[in-house]
């Protein structure tokens, strides 16, 4: 069995850019050791398998489809980037007509929409708490619901943000087990991309992943043109982040649509905007996202706008034999 495979960048208008995904569009639908498997082969951050849950449709002319994502090491609930790379791949490669396309993955049912060039995706916001830490003025004090941090945040912290850099404050979302570390107004691009983490030593500090999953450093720049915070167009960011996961095998993702989902209802919240133009930072890459926090009967969910550019068209040989997935013998 032959199966269609591409390698898109997302979250950019240029090649090389962005965040890699490959997307998987098997005629039959895989197991989750398979799809482990075949993740772990193209070890990119993530790697998307569609699959049309209609009866008599396929990817040409589906408009539901399941979804999953995974890692090299695991399966994930929620991953931006690779569904705006399924969504390229349907729309752009394949040809599918609609204009909208339904995703049943782990984190419900994602609707995503065509926009001209761009995909509009509709995914759950998470809520927010401050972390009460010790020796840390939060300059947001009373917008967050507040939770005493477990200690082992302070030296977490410190692996990734050196002493050299402040910490204005330090918020969870507990859902997707997701931390923001809000560091300096003034910290240069140059400053940012100098953040060296010690991951090696996160996993030291928190080895099993069980109230953190994700580590993001972000701030809104004060002065975003001197600071290197500024689009092709000098149009300026409302915020930027990094984002590191190696908790999922994931040293560090160049965009991530997910991170999106805490981060704009935070910005939003302190920003007092429901409309905010994000850079996710990445040495010799970067992504760019526009976010709409939604209102009315939308409300707890965000819109995030984005382009992808394809890499790689190409086959995957698939064997149908049960053991084609098993480790050859010693």
């Amino acid at each position: 069995m032959k199966c269609p495979v591409y390698i898109i960048d997302a979250f950019t208008t240029r090649r090389f850019a962005g965040n890699q995904a490959a997307v998987c569009l098997s005629h039959k639908e895989l197991n989750s050791e398979e799809e482990q498997t075949i993740a772990a082969e193209f070890n990119l951050s993530e790697t998307a398998f569609p699959f049309p849950r209609e009866d008599g449709t396929n990817f040409e002319n589906g408009q539901s489809f399941s979804l999953r994502w995974f890692t090299p090491t695991t399966e994930v609930d929620l991953c931006g980037h690779a569904t705006l790379a399924t969504s390229h791949v349907l729309f752009n490669e394949v040809g599918n007509k609609n204009e909208s396309l339904h995703f049943h993955t782990r984190s419900g049912i994602l609707t995503v929409k065509k926009r001209g060039e761009e995909v509009e995706m509709n995914f759950p916001v998470y809520d927010i708490t401050s972390a009460h830490l010790k020796h840390l003025h939060d300059p947001h004090q009373g917008l967050f619901p507040m939770f005493n941090a477990p200690s082992f945040l302070i030296d977490l912290i410190r692996c990734v943000i050196p002493e050299s850099v402040a910490v204005r404050s330090v918020a969870y979302a507990a859902k997707a087990k997701k931390l923001i570390v809000e560091i300096d107004e003034e910290t240069t691009k140059f400053e940012l991309l100098a953040l060296s983490p010690n991951f090696s030593e996160m996993l030291s500090i928190h080895e099993d992943g069980s109230h953190v999953r994700g580590f993001i450093v972000t701030l809104s720049p004060k002065r975003p043109l001197q600071q290197g915070f500024v689009d092709v167009g000098e149009i300026p960011f409302d915020y930027v982040c990094r984002y590191f996961a190696p908790w999922v095998g994931i040293r560090e993702d160049p965009a991530t649509g997910s991170a999106q989902c805490a981060l704009a209802p935070f910005w939003s919240s302190i920003k007092k905007k429901k409309d905010l133009y994000a850079y996710q930072c990445y040495p010799n890459r970067g992504a760019q996202f526009r976010v709409r926090v939604l209102e009315g009967s939308e409300e707890g969910r965000v819109s995030i706008i984005g382009a992808s550019m394809t890499i790689v068209r190409g086959e995957m040989v698939v064997k149908n034999d049960p053991t084609f997935y098993e480790p050859p013998p010693l």
